[in-house]
């Protein structure tokens, strides 16, 4: 479990020490007060920045179990909701008042049979208090038994009902939460799929750190989609740059970013209520993250676009002013002044053949379950942008993660080639090694920086493994085995790697097991997992995965002892590398081993034999 360092846990509770006192009830209409037939008024932003107001009808009460379930369901009208095409993606948040008093935020749109015009669920400010007010001074309570919609059947969907759905049911109303809008800039094609959607159709087949460490409790790769986020198909960056907080009131716009620079990410929602620096908005989660440290900024809200399936708010992320610190059921809860620290990426890609490079440079939030999702969808990105084609090539990596708690940064090369995607290794890599890092069972590396710089070529340059000889049939302990790798470049020529290895003469093994391969490998029956003490280890360990751009040889012998009787276990190896090329396929051979010795070979022929595979030339 990552634990926040005492320098941030500082930092957010210097934000969230307010003052200790019950809210003033003359601000506010609670659920105790709520009266069917009430009416009010609604605010929010439609276009241009303006903040404008709408009809709003008390309908009555949903009193379902908890507090954090209970909602006013209201009756929405007006030129604006006109202009909005109803409740709006964007428009969550929006506070609704009553003589003047704020009663909560609209959070939901419905459908109801009985009524024809927009429905909405408020939820009640009193949770929403709780989270500006750590104390949880704020009253919680009941609502009145009058206001209640005793014979209403509510369902609340993650989306909109079908036509069907109400047709079957008359008499329930169906409500769904009124969508966080994600807006996305600097991205395109697969890159905008794969953030919403996950990755799991685009995963390389060759083995990553964290197939190597099975161990390793990570978030899976699922996509923004999962946190019941949607995409805007329209998006722009870059609101105010000299924004001045103060226009940062109720029915105001307020936004999250995720990332920003060269690709930006984040979304709007509207402020409920502010309280000198602490503001309230949503009426519901964001990602449900609960204690968080994502950046709060200045929205821009261009127009409110119309549409059959739902409409939503067309705005820019702009300036951060501030953190959101909480981001619980009933909303989100954030500061104006400091700024959460975020992670530093910079990204170069150099195309080769074309002699194109680009840099991108971008903050990230420093939130673990979301980096795999932002670094694959920044590296995917990067690449189809720099190479502008999809295909085959080979990519040379070189990854560098720095970070205030990392005893040394972490630094790394790989090489990957493929016949059909080039781009899909280099981003999975280094997603999985931060990943690793940052779910470690240590402490927590706080990332500053990661830079990874990506050289494409168009060209395979890969060399497989096409055959591996042995100098002997058997063999019994003490006696030196020599063996002879043939690998072939793609599409070139032939050439051999030899070298041997000297069989312990207590080793107790019924078969000895020779094997040529590239890269990492899985853990075989008969060996135990890695295991580490410390941060530093770990990083060490992530250092030392061979690379494709190394063939090992190595030799295995069966534990008798194993479990399942077929354990094998590897106990010496020999490495050789090829700058610039990857290697690739794997070839093995099995023999039997003497348990007494003889019929070894001559002492003759081991002195003859090479000392080490590092005295035979390379390519």
């Amino acid at each position: 479990m990552i634990h926040r360092t005492t320098a941030i846990g500082l930092l957010i509770a210097l934000i969230l020490s307010i003052t200790a006192s019950a809210y003033d009830r003359s601000e506010f209409l609670f659920l105790d007060e709520i009266e069917i037939g009430m009416t009010g008024v609604g605010r929010t932003i439609v276009a241009n920045d303006i903040i404008e107001e709408f009809a709003v009808d008390i309908l009555g009460v949903i009193d379902n179990a908890g507090t954090l379930s209970d909602f006013i369901v209201v009756r929405v009208s007006g030129d604006v909701i006109g202009r909005a095409g109803g409740i709006a993606q964007g428009m969550s948040g929006s506070p609704v008042y009553v003589d003047g008093k704020l009663i909560g935020a609209v959070s939901r749109a419905a459908n109801w049979s009985k009524a024809i015009t927009p429905i909405g669920l408020v939820t009640p400010i009193e949770p929403m208090l709780a989270l500006i007010d750590s104390a949880n001074t704020a009253e919680i309570a009941a609502p009145s038994p009058k206001a209640v919609l005793r014979d209403l059947a509510h369902v609340d969907l993650p989306m909109p009902p079908s036509v069907a759905l109400t047709a079957l049911s008359p008499d329930a109303l169906f409500s769904y939460p009124v969508s966080v809008p994600l807006m996305a800039s600097g991205l395109s094609g697969r890159s905008l799929g794969g953030l919403m959607n996950g990755w799991s159709d685009l995963r390389p087949a060759s083995l990553l750190v964290t197939d190597i460490y099975p161990n390793a409790s990570i978030p899976e790769f699922r996509g923004l989609a999962a946190y019941g986020l949607t995409l805007l198909p329209l998006a722009g960056h870059g609101a105010g740059e000299n924004v001045d907080p103060a226009t940062l009131v109720a029915g105001g716009s307020v936004g999250v970013a995720l990332a920003s620079g060269d690709l930006s990410m984040g979304a709007l929602g509207t402020i409920t209520y502010r309280d000198e620096d602490t503001l309230v908005g949503f009426g519901h989660s964001f990602l449900t993250n609960g204690i968080s440290q994502f950046p709060l900024t200045s929205v821009s809200i261009i127009d409110t676009m119309k549409s059959l399936q739902a409409s939503f708010k067309l705005g820019t992320i702009g300036t951060p002013l501030g953190t959101i610190l909480e981001d619980r059921t009933a909303g989100i809860a954030g500061r104006l002044g400091p700024v959460a620290p975020q992670i530093e990426l910079a990204m170069g890609v150099y195309d080769s053949d074309r002699n194109v490079a680009r840099t991108f440079t971008v903050d990230l939030v420093d939130e673990p379950h979301l980096m795999p999702e932002l670094l694959l969808t920044a590296g995917f990105e990067a690449i189809d942008t720099t190479i502008d084609r999809l295909g085959q090539g080979t990519v040379e990596v070189t990854i560098q993660i720095e970070g205030a708690s990392m005893p040394f940064p972490l630094e790394r090369r790989d090489i990957y080639f493929s016949g059909s995607d080039v781009a899909v290794y280099a981003p999975w890599q280094l997603a999985s090694i931060v990943a690793f890092l940052q779910y470690n069972a240590f402490e927590n590396p706080e990332i500053t920086r990661i830079s990874t710089t990506m050289q494409i070529t168009e060209e395979i340059k890969g060399i497989q493994i096409v055959g591996l000889e042995l100098d002997r049939g058997l063999y019994g302990p003490g006696d030196v085995v020599h063996f002879v790798v043939t690998l072939q470049t793609f599409q070139g020529e032939q050439r051999v790697e030899e070298g041997s290895f000297t069989i312990p003469s207590n080793l107790y093994s019924e078969v000895l097991i020779v094997r040529a391969y590239s890269g990492p490998r899985y853990l075989e029956d008969a060996e135990e997992p890695a295991t580490f003490e410390s941060l530093g280890e770990l990083i060490e360990a992530v250092e030392k995965i061979p690379s494709y751009g190394q063939l090992t040889v190595e030799l295995f012998a069966v534990d008798p002892f194993a479990a399942t009787g077929t354990g094998i276990y590897g106990f010496d190896e020999q490495t050789w590398d090829t700058p610039g090329y990857a290697y690739y396929g794997e070839q093995e051979v099995s023999v039997p081993l003497l348990l007494s010795g003889s019929g070894s070979a001559s002492s003759a022929e081991q002195e003859e034999a090479p000392e080490s595979a590092d005295d035979t030339p390379g390519w």
